[in-house]
């Protein structure tokens, strides 16, 4: 619920603000001093000066405690984050201004950001109450209220404002989302088909109709439905963003890229779409196009730790470990300081410094006891180094602080699978699926170890048509599924699954090595030997490629 409630609090805190009129320094009256605190406010908000602009708004405030003063000393103080600040200045704009009820929205977007979120509740009810007929509180309180359980008023809120105001696309908007969030997309359609009638360019509504279209007929019907809302409205950058994720889920990578290409040419200054242009050209191994793009990103957006931390995947993924380390240790506290602290520890290991990266990794342990991730790397680490039961001892000190942690327990299965302790590994994948019980790879693990072994495949079927039904593009999975229907005999059904895995996975030794299998099984030898050839380029010291190719018709 937190993570949705940071997209709707920045959502109102940046409206709210860009729609803020600035402070009138040429107001009547207004002494020398008064003067000199504005301008240098201003001055220092134009610089981007925090440390500056904050102080003089707040002496500004002060001695200028009008609305429009206090308005805009909110508005900035919460832009460069000092929220609790800005709160302080936002109760004493509202008091000045008791008619405008902007002041109580941005208030309550502050006590949210704070944490003070039943004091929000509470301001929107008083707000709503004097101000019954703007829809704006209506919408935020109705979200708020979803936010925390409590749809059931929201609906009625919602209702009420559709009934006063039947053109309120927002408010069948919202409805929908409801609906949405609440697992119902099939009452979901008919709310967001009216709110497109009304705005049929809103984006974040055709997303959300895409979105109850997947979960009632799939993805397909989902990417034809925001493919044609994107043709209809090319500069929907949102609505692009949602259609490539769906081509990322359906295992089109070629498409996504394309489309960020196209969003990269039309928003050559958006940091975002050009730092995810530069995680697709990793992920395509385009190391010269991805440094570029990221090195861009970085230009464009200098004080985010993102385009740092993706320099230092993109070196990782070229095994250059030496210059991932120097940007990771560039990431100051803050955003991404955790995952680069951990990221820096496996590269360390990688570096031959092992003594050194597991003492810091336990005593990051000791430092924070429940984060899982911490003991989740370290046990990695052991583990791809052969020391398995001293990884295995990990994991189980990490599920004596952390019994309820999936990822522990999946991990020690994964353990107990190189182990050839079965029997665990079994008991400990299905503790994950009972913390769990939608871990689709949970299910899959355990399916694909009995396939492997020929063991039990009925109950390999049950447990991967499972995990097909929870992930049905998951391209591991599909794997598992071809690989059992090769070894029941079923070579045809098995090429279907197989050909689909192989296309979102083209470089996975494992899934191209059970595609060669299939079609030298169908008689397909020359397409085998080309599937097994293309895979060994990338792993050349593959055994079961190697011995796959040496094979004769």
């Amino acid at each position: 619920m937190r993570s949705r409630l940071g997209g709707i609090v920045a959502g109102i805190v940046l409206s709210l603000a860009a729609g803020g009129a600035a402070a009138d320094p040429a107001s009547d009256g207004m002494t020398g001093e008064q003067l000199y605190y504005l301008l240098v406010a201003e001055f220092a908000t134009v610089q981007r000066e925090p440390q500056l602009a904050i102080p003089a708004w707040r002496e500004a405030a002060k001695l200028a405690p009008e609305a429009n003063v206090l308005g805009r000393a909110t508005q900035i103080t919460a832009q460069f984050g000092d929220f609790p600040g800005a709160l302080q200045l936002a109760k004493r704009w509202r008091e000045t201004a008791p008619g405008n009820a902007q002041a109580d929205q941005f208030e309550a977007a502050l006590l949210l950001t704070t944490g003070q979120d039943e004091q929000a509740i509470q301001l929107l009810q008083a707000t709503l109450a004097r101000f019954p007929n703007n829809p704006k509180v209506t919408l935020q309180l109705a979200e708020l209220l979803v936010a925390h359980g409590r749809s059931g008023e929201a609906r009625r809120l919602l209702s009420a404002l559709a009934d006063k105001d039947p053109q309120s696309a927002a408010a069948y908007y919202a409805l929908g989302r409801i609906d949405l969030d609440e697992k119902q997309p099939e009452h979901a359609i008919p709310w967001l088909v009216k709110a497109l009638s009304l705005r049929p360019d809103w984006q974040e509504a055709a997303i959300s109709f895409a979105e109850a279209q997947q979960a009632t007929q799939g993805t397909t019907a989902a990417l034809h439905s925001i493919q044609s809302f994107t043709a209809s409205h090319p500069e929907a950058t949102l609505a692009r963003l949602y259609l490539a994720a769906l081509y990322l889920k359906m295992g089109g990578l070629t498409q996504a890229y394309r489309l960020y290409q196209n969003m990269a040419r039309q928003n050559p200054d958006d940091p975002d779409i050009i730092l995810s242009l530069g995680l697709m050209d990793v992920e395509r191994g385009n190391w010269k196009n991805a440094e570029a793009a990221l090195q861009r990103a970085r230009e464009l957006a200098p004080q985010s730790p993102a385009p740092l931390y993706y320099l230092g995947r993109l070196y990782e993924a070229q095994n250059r470990w030496a210059e991932a380390l120097q940007w990771y240790q560039r990431i100051h506290p803050g955003p991404l300081y955790s995952e680069a602290e951990l990221r820096s520890a496996r590269v360390e290991y990688l570096l031959g410094h092992h003594d050194k990266t597991i003492k810091k990794l336990r005593a990051l342990a000791a430092a924070r006891p429940h984060e899982a991730q911490i003991p989740l790397l370290e046990a990695n680490l052991l583990q791809d180094s052969g020391h398995l039961h001293q990884a295995l001892q990990v994991v189980r000190q990490a599920l004596q602080r952390m019994p309820n942690q999936p990822g522990l327990w999946y991990a020690q299965g994964a353990i107990y699978e190189q182990l050839k302790d079965y029997p665990a590994m079994e008991k400990a994948m299905r503790t994950v699926i009972r913390l769990a019980p939608d871990h689709a790879q949970a299910y899959n693990f355990i399916g694909y170890s009995l396939v492997e072994r020929h063991s039990n495949l009925v109950e390999a079927q049950k447990l991967l048509s499972k995990a097909l039904s929870l992930s049905p593009d998951n391209p591991e999975i599909l794997d598992s599924i071809g690989w059992l229907r090769h070894v029941r005999g079923d070579n045809l059904q098995a090429l279907e699954y197989l050909q689909k895995a192989h296309t979102a996975l083209p470089d996975n030794a494992a899934v191209s090595a059970h595609l060669g299998q299939v079609l030298w099984s169908l008689g397909r030898h020359t397409d085998a030997r080309q599937v097994w050839q293309s895979a060994l380029q990338k792993h050349p010291d593959d055994a079961t490629l190697k011995s796959n190719l040496a094979r004769q018709p």
